[in-house]
Parts: C-alpha cells; structure tokens; sequence
C-alpha cells in the first residue's frame, strides 16, 4: 500500500454492479481505503468489506443526513435513522477492522437548523460508543449554503471539548483556518477531497495546516478530481489530492506520500 484513501463509500449502491473491479483498480495502483458507514447496511457492508480485501478497513455509525431523513445521495436509502442503535454499533465496532466510529456530526447544508438537537442526540451517542471502544471519530460537518445560521464546525468543537475522549478527523474539511486549528488544539485532523485540485479556497487552508496533521481521500463516488471531473469517483484518484497537496505545501510528491501515509497509520491505528 503506497497510497490510502481515508473516507471512500464503496459499500453505497453506485458501486454495486462493479465493487470488485473498483478494488482491483486500487489494487494495481497500490491504493488502500477506509470505508465509511452512513448507517446500519451500509456500516454493516463496510466491516464485510473489510474482511474480505487487503488493505480495507471499515468505520461504523449513522450520518447526519440519515439522522433527520433518507440520505438523497444514497441510493438504497429509504428511511432515516434517527436514533442510534448503540449495541448493534458496537457489536460492529469491536471487530478488529473497523477502525472508527462515524461519520457523525452536524449537516445544516440537507437539514434545518431546527434539527439541531436531533443530530446532537446521535453525535453525542458515536461520540458515547467511540469512548468506550477507544476508537477515532470520523467528523460530517457541513454548514448551509447561506452564511450566517449555526456554524457545523462550532457547534461540533463545542461538544468535542466537553464530551470527546478520544481523538478523530473532520472529513471534507471546509472551515476556517482557526477552526482548523481548534481541531489540531484537540489532537484532530482535517482531510481534504478532489475538490482542492480545482477549488482555490482550500489553498489557504492546506498551506497553513501542519502535514502531519492533515489527510487525503475522495469521499467517492463523489468530487472526482482533476483530470476526472465528471466521472465516478474512485479511491484509487485519491492520489491525484497527494499530488495538489505537495504542490500547495511546496514540497516533493514523495515527502507528501510517506507523510500522508503515515497520518493514516497513526490516527486510526492500522497495522504496518
């Protein structure tokens, strides 16, 4: 494994009809991955996965948009979970190749901010089980498209401070340079997705961000990066975030490689 992909969903339905061609792609290309739960199928699919491919490991728990209702981009998607099934999480989160609880936290992007008590209720209960296993969070913070209302990152570190025993990663990370630092203040890290390869926003960001504090992944089927636009995602693109990371922190490929590797090993405990 040269490469990792540290949040993919190839346990959705848009890999269904190809899951096993997908995975040899990253075979070939050296590409490992996390696969990250939504809710009950799909984390169930992610530990299976898991078991079942070299260089695969799960993260379990409910995602903020099945919190309130059926995710819209997940296509097996019927019916929401709003609350949390706590022994059937850990009865999964225990296996040996799951490596974290998530993704969990705040969506004001697909729900209302009147919702807000509802995704506590669940974040506070993964926040719960990810203490008692003493395993990672893996973060969902996503802020609506009109500035101003609640603050996702906010409202998360708020609960983290008071509540989080344990440490974690605010995938698809979008938030300020300050909050990224409230995150590092808390033994976190913050992932970044194909977007950085034709977004400028993010720039700012990544240069500021220690390397070994920071991650690559796709969160695919979704933002393939350049030069994929407009196809599927697939973890094995991931290598294209590597190469727009060294380029924005000014370093060699090679440096960025091992460095982001290495932050997979250390966060979420995988073996060497």
């Amino acid at each position: 494994m040269q490469y990792i992909d540290t949040h993919a969903h190839l346990n959705l339905a848009q890999f269904t009809d190809d899951l096993e061609t997908v995975y040899s792609a990253c075979e070939e290309k050296e590409v490992g991955m996390i696969n990250v739960g939504t809710r009950k199928d799909t984390s169930s699919l992610a530990v299976k996965l898991a078991k079942s491919h070299q260089n695969c490991w799960a993260i379990v728990g409910v995602h903020p948009l099945n919190v309130v209702t059926a995710d819209p981009d997940d296509h097996g998607a019927t019916q929401s979970e709003n609350t949390f099934d706590y022994d059937f999480y850990k009865s999964i989160a225990i296996h040996p190749k799951t490596v974290g609880i998530g993704e969990c936290g705040f969506d004001y992007f697909h729900n209302s901010e009147d919702t807000y008590e509802a995704q506590r209720d669940v974040f506070l209960a993964q926040i719960a089980l990810a203490n008692e296993v003493g395993k990672p969070l893996m973060l969902h913070l996503r802020n609506a498209a009109q500035a101003g209302g609640r603050d996702a990152y906010d409202d998360a570190l708020d609960i983290l401070r008071s509540e989080a025993k344990v440490p974690g990663n605010a995938h698809f990370y979008a938030g300020t340079k300050e909050q990224a630092k409230a995150f590092f203040d808390l033994g976190y890290t913050i992932s970044f997705t194909g977007v950085v390869t034709f977004a400028k926003p993010y720039q700012e960001v990544i240069e500021y961000a220690p390397l070994n504090l920071i991650h690559a992944e796709t969160d695919c089927p979704y933002v393939a990066p350049v030069p994929h636009r407009g196809q599927r995602c697939e973890p094995w693109m991931v290598t294209e975030v590597y190469k727009t990371i060294a380029t924005h922190k000014q370093s060699d490929e090679e440096t960025v490689r091992q460095q982001l590797l290495q932050n997979a090993h250390t966060l979420w405990q995988l073996p060497e």
